[in-house]
């Protein structure tokens, strides 16, 4: 996972935000996979939020049990941006509260008018990208994790051999 958490950490460093984000709202969905593989995309991106993103996103100023961000909003993003592009949530099932998300790069984070969320984008990815961390600790001796994770896409930058006595340079 260091890897995806690396290229996050890198995009928002060369302001390239699109494929931070695009990448950070994914995580949730991998991690799920990788320690709850029964579970639909759905449930398992959810049980993941709730454990490590949840506290981000918990107000007692605003009262008791509000938050700016559930795990099914969190979703509902997920689905709209990757599936649609669109910042807009009004069309996703999973939706509770948000009717769209607003990302800046500029300050603010964790404002809500009316139904609209407005989240800095460094912040919410760096969120992620901590969340990610705790998990990978949580689960770094869980064999079928640490299996899974030796899965993953690897982009391949030197000479490898992608089959029995084949090199490429």
């Amino acid at each position: 996972m260091d890897r995806f958490v690396e290229s996050i950490e890198k995009s928002i460093e060369i302001e390239n935000w699109y494929a931070a984000l695009t990448l950070a709202i994914t995580l949730p969905d991998i991690c799920g996979r990788l320690n709850n593989p029964k579970l639909g995309s759905q449930k398992r991106f959810e049980k993941w939020f709730n454990k490590y993103m949840y506290h981000h996103y918990e107000s007692p100023f605003h009262g008791e049990g509000f938050t700016f961000l559930s795990a099914s909003d969190s979703y509902a993003l997920r689905c709209a941006f990757l599936h649609e592009g669109t910042d807009d949530v009004t069309r996703q099932r999973a939706r509770e509260v948000v009717s769209k998300f607003t990302f800046s790069t500029t300050g603010s984070h964790k404002c809500m008018f009316n139904d609209v969320l407005l989240l800095n984008l460094q912040s919410f990815c760096s969120e992620i990208c901590e969340g990610v961390r705790a998990w990978q600790k949580e689960y770094e001796n869980n064999s079928d994790v640490v299996n899974g994770l030796a899965e993953l896409l690897k982009v391949q930058t030197k000479g490898f051999s992608p089959a029995p006595g084949i090199f490429v340079q």
